[in-house]
This record gives structure tokens, C-alpha cells and sequence, in this order.
């Protein structure tokens, strides 16, 4: 998972949301006793209290902070993911569908921390798009999960500050069916800003939180015993991987012994029966193909059309790929009969592949194990 950026983000427009809903602004404001709201509370006012100087004050810094959160939600992935958060703890939140979604983030931040911070996990997750996958020496169950969490969040922040010194790490898990989720929080002092415009001129207020500036998804199947781990640096891929086993299952080599990175096997595209069945509705393109031929000098040829299996077809070269020594990537586009752009999965080598979570995810996998590409 890429490194976060956080951004500058226009308060005005953020606040002027709150037109008619200041009480929230004001149960905002109530969490830090020491701070006293602008009386009327107006999202005029509430402007004017944000640019008036508040050195050296942390509450101040951690409610603005607050409100900084509750922005990430402010796109329809973000709304969305925040009302599957409240179906998933089956709160009770009387209105949601009409609160506009800068109302209900922080709504929902003040009344339930649990939840908005599931949505936050939820919202991190829709993001992840390139994994690498492991297959478990066996499917095994988790039934009790806070007493390995616990040690695995310990034993993963000691070797993380081993290797990174100043980083804190912060360890949230979910589940979604048969899958453990957890993400790895790497946390530094960042500076957080939030513009607000004063007349031609504007304001930026900034404060200094420990919020995420990188982040690593994990996920394990129960059902199959497959790890997927994402992280941008390799060993410490390797790293999550064999901590997650010892505090888990105790054995630090659980996914990593013989055969355990051969979870994708690109060799099924060389038959010559090859194809990509799905469910009415649905519809799946080879997109691209790379293979290598036996011949000499070793060649190796790269196929890209809006349907390689039949422009393999249309040019005899089925019988060549049969002969190929080593299949090395593979590109399929799914679209799931909505008015999205298809999902695009990217398989290479033995045990990578790329695609985006935001949906349809469950869906993905399923067909990837059902055209024989995924092996559990």
C-alpha cells in the first residue's frame, strides 16, 4: 500500500455543511472540556474560532484533528463505507440517510469511536490493490483472536522499531466472512492543515498529531489457510509474514515452508480449451499475456488486445503458447454488469497480484479459483 499523503483540505465548504446540524458541531466541541464554543455557534463563527491563534493547545489540536478525520469520508466511497460500518456493529442511527456526509462522520466519530473507527479500517482496505499471497501449511482456524493479536501487535512493534527506529505502529483487525483482516498503522508526528479563506486572503490551521503515514493490509482466509499481505518493502513482507505465524499459529515458517508462494499458477492459460466462464451478468477479457518460448535466444512475446484469447485464436498461436516454458504475467478485465469500469487483475509470477478491494473483491477471488488461477 502506497505511503499516505496527507492533504490540505478547504474547510469552508466542510463546515458549511453544518448548516442546521451545529449541535454536532457543539458535541464536537464538548469532548474537550477546556474548550468553549463561540456562542451563537454558527459555521460562520465556528470559522472565526478556528483562525483565532491557539498555540501550544492540545485539545484544541486534537479537535481539529477530529475534524480532519471526519473529511476523509467526504466522497460517496466514503459515505458508503461509513454506513456498512453501522450495519456491521448494528448500530441504531436514526436519519443516516439524510445526513449529509460530512454531518454523519463526525456524528458518528462523537457518539460511537468503535464504529467510525471500523469505517476507517474499512476505508483503508478499499485502497488495497497489490498483495502478494501465501499458501498455509493447512486451513486452520482462529477461534480466539485478541491473545495472538495482542502478542502479535507487541512482537511486531519491537521488530519494526528495530528496523525503523521512530515509527509507531498501531495493529486494527476486522473481519468480512472467512477473512481476518488487519492493518498495520505506521505512525509519525505529521502536520495536519485545513485551509479556511479570510476575505482574498486565506488561513491555514495546522496542528502536529501522530496520524498514519503508511499503512499494511493483511488478510487470512480461514476457509483456505491463504496469507495476503501488502506492504511496499519485501522484507518486511517477509517480516508480517512470519511474525503473523508465530503469534498465530506458533510456527514462524507456517507459510513459508515448500510450495508455500506457488498460490497462482499462470500454466492453466497454455491449455488450449483456456477460457473465462462467468455468471449471467458478468463478463471476463484476457486483456494481456506475457510467455516465453523454448526456441532460441529465448523469446518472449507480449500480447495486448481487447481479447487475447481470440486474437490467439485468429492467428494459429495457441499451439505456440502450449509450447511455452514459462507463462509470466497475465491481464484480465471482470465487469460485474454495473456502469463501473470493469475491475482489472493483474497476475504475476507465483504469488502476485494487483487489483482494487473497493468491490467486488470476494467476487474477484472466487472466479480467479474457479478458472483454476488461484490455488488454495
Amino acid at each position: 500500500m502506497p505511503v499516505i499523503k496527507h492533504r490540505k483540505f478547504n474547510a469552508d465548504r466542510f463546515i458549511d455543511k453544518f448548516a442546521g446540524h451545529e449541535p454536532v458541531l457543539a458535541d464536537h466541541m464538548a469532548r474537550w472540556p477546556s474548550l468553549v464554543p463561540p456562542a451563537p455557534l454558527t459555521p460562520a463563527s465556528f470559522k472565526d474560532y478556528l483562525r483565532a491563534p491557539h498555540e501550544n493547545d492540545t485539545a484544541f489540536e486534537d479537535m481539529v484533528d477530529g475534524l480532519y478525520q471526519a473529511y476523509d469520508f467526504c466522497t460517496k466511497q466514503g459515505h458508503e463505507l461509513l454506513g456498512e460500518a453501522v450495519d456491521l456493529n448494528q448500530l441504531e442511527l436514526p436519519g443516516i440517510h439524510d445526513l449529509p456526509r460530512e454531518v454523519l462522520a463526525l456524528r458518528l466519530q462523537i457518539i460511537d469511536p468503535e464504529t467510525f473507527a471500523l469505517a476507517c479500517d474499512l476505508l483503508f482496505a478499499s485502497q488495497v490493490d497489490k498483495f502478494v499471497t501465501y499458501k498455509g501449511r493447512e486451513a486452520r482456524e482462529i477461534p480466539d483472536v485478541d491473545a495472538p493479536l495482542a502478542t502479535f501487535r507487541t512482537t511486531l512493534g519491537e521488530r519494526f522499531k528495530e528496523r525503523k527506529g521512530s515509527d509507531r505502529i498501531v495493529v486494527r483487525h476486522f473481519t468480512d466472512g472467512t477473512a481476518h483482516n488487519f492493518i498495520v498503522y505506521h505512525e509519525r508526528r505529521v502536520t495536519a492543515e485545513l485551509e479556511l479563506v479570510t476575505g482574498a486572503a486565506e488561513a491555514v490551521v495546522t496542528t502536529r498529531k501522530f496520524r498514519p503515514v503508511r499503512q499494511d493490509f493483511i488478510a487470512y482466509y480461514t476457509d483456505t489457510g491463504r496469507l495476503e499481505i501488502e506492504t511496499p518493502i519485501e522484507k518486511e513482507r517477509e517480516l508480517m509474514r512470519d511474525t503473523f505465524a508465530l503469534s498465530f499459529f506458533g510456527e514462524a515458517d507456517f507459510f513459508s515452508g515448500a510450495n508455500a508462494a506457488v498460490a497462482i499458477d499462470l500454466s492453466v492459460l497454455k491449455a488450449s480449451d483456456f477460457a473465462l466462464p462467468t455468471n449471467e451478468g458478468h463478463t471476463a477479457l484476457l486483456k494481456e499475456l506475457t510467455f516465453k518460448l523454448a526456441q532460441t535466444h529465448g523469446p518472449t512475446f507480449h500480447i495486448r488486445s481487447k481479447d487475447v484469447l481470440t486474437t490467439l485464436d485468429l492467428n494459429q498461436l495457441r499451439p505456440k503458447l502450449a509450447t511455452a516454458v514459462e507463462v509470466k504475467s497475465a491481464v484480465i478485465s471482470i465487469s460485474f454488469g454495473t456502469r463501473k469500469r470493469p475491475k482489472r487483475v493483474t497476475l504475476t509470477k507465483k504469488n502476485s497480484m494487483s487489483f482494487s478491494r473497493a468491490t467486488h473483491a470476494a467476487e474477484t477471488l472466487a472466479y480467479l479459483r474457479d478458472w483454476l488461477l488461484l490455488v488454495d
